[in-house]
């Protein structure tokens, strides 16, 4: 073992990285989060490394903006978000048009979580593999998923305050930039098998 390996330097970054076209099309969903936070969207929650500083901010943030203090809160942040979509029962349209808000932040806040020390790895992925099988059953491709996305952050947006038309404005520039890169977070095939 050496002396980065006791200090968690060397492969740190691997944490967060996706290792696989599952692990990246999870990552997707919230990459216009991580990109509007300062992170990047190559990594989970937008983190290049899981470590003490990381962690403690992604902490901060699910305890401020979510009421996340542990484990349970967060799995009962994630079943909030996500229930109207996953009892099988059909939503209604306005539900579907505004709802990639709710899922998307569902998927960010359990890389939060991930990334928090709240879950590990494995029960991230398996979580967000199940919240992402109902964005599928929702949405058809990425487009529709991210114009769902900015229809729920807008509405959102509108009831804060502020310069929300400039903001609103902002985030659909920036969900169009990432789906349209080549090379961006929506390369992955739309309707991936999941698992």
């Amino acid at each position: 073992m050496g002396l980065f390996d006791i200090f968690g330097k060397k492969g740190a970054e691997s944490e967060t990285m996706p290792q696989n076209d599952t692990e990246r099309w999870i990552a997707a969903t919230y990459a216009a989060w991580a990109v509007n936070t300062g992170g990047d969207w190559h990594y989970f929650a937008g983190a290049k490394e899981k470590n003490r500083q990381e962690g403690a901010s992604m902490r901060t943030m699910l305890r401020r903006d979510w009421g996340v203090t542990d484990r349970a809160s967060l799995l009962d942040m994630v079943s909030y978000l996500t229930t109207l979509y996953s009892e099988g029962e059909d939503c209604e349209a306005e539900d579907v048009a505004s709802g990639a808000w709710d899922l998307c932040r569902a998927c960010q806040i359990l890389g939060m979580g991930f990334v928090g020390g709240y879950i590990d790895r494995d029960e991230m992925v398996q979580r967000s593999i199940e919240v992402g099988r109902v964005m599928q059953c929702y949405y058809h491709s990425w487009a529709e998923l991210y114009d769902s996305y900015t229809k729920g952050y807008g509405d959102w947006r509108s009831g804060q305050g502020g310069d929300a038309q400039k903001d609103i404005a902002d985030r659909e520039k920036l969900c169009f930039d990432l789906r349209s890169q080549p090379d961006g977070p929506c390369c992955v095939e739309w309707g991936l098998a999941l698992e």
